[in-house]
């Protein structure tokens, strides 16, 4: 019987720490489901990216947005016309990071402005810029339309 509680140990206390995780990154969400402004001074675990495409702004969001759902681990919390606000939690500890995607248009074409944040921990072992980059690799392999903002 003794050898049976220690085989139980390992994942109860897994269970345990994504219980907790799950809580304290539900105290550290975002306020609002508008993208920040920068991310916080001297961050290591915030990621952030502005880059131009020749297309529309409402068929570049809806491109990122099919990329999103694509995605395992997801939960859209808040999506509009040319924005939104997406959980992803990462593999195991199931940890919560906020992405949040804007789009819009200027004379050359649509833009969008993508972040990318951690709601615990000091570093995130470079997932945040890794999304990023998925995501934009994604959006250089679509053909767009060529369309007026």
């Amino acid at each position: 019987m003794d050898q049976r509680r220690w085989i139980l140990l390992p994942p109860a206390i897994w269970i345990s720490c994504v219980l907790l995780i799950q809580v304290l990154g539900g105290f550290a969400a975002p306020s609002s489901s508008e993208i920040p402004e920068q991310c916080p001074d001297g961050s290591q675990n915030c990621s952030r990216m502005f880059v131009n495409f020749d297309t529309s702004s409402q068929e570049l969001h809806s491109t990122a947005m099919d990329w999103i759902k694509s995605q395992d681990r997801t939960s859209i919390a808040d999506e509009g016309e040319n924005s939104s606000h997406t959980v992803f939690r990462t593999k195991w500890m199931m940890f919560q990071d906020d992405f949040f995607l804007e789009t819009g248009c200027t004379e050359n074409g649509a833009w969008i402005q993508i972040h990318s944040e951690s709601r615990l921990g000091v570093g995130d072992g470079g997932v945040n810029q890794n999304r990023i980059d998925a995501l934009l690799e994604y959006l250089d392999s679509v053909e767009f339309e060529v369309d007026e903002c």
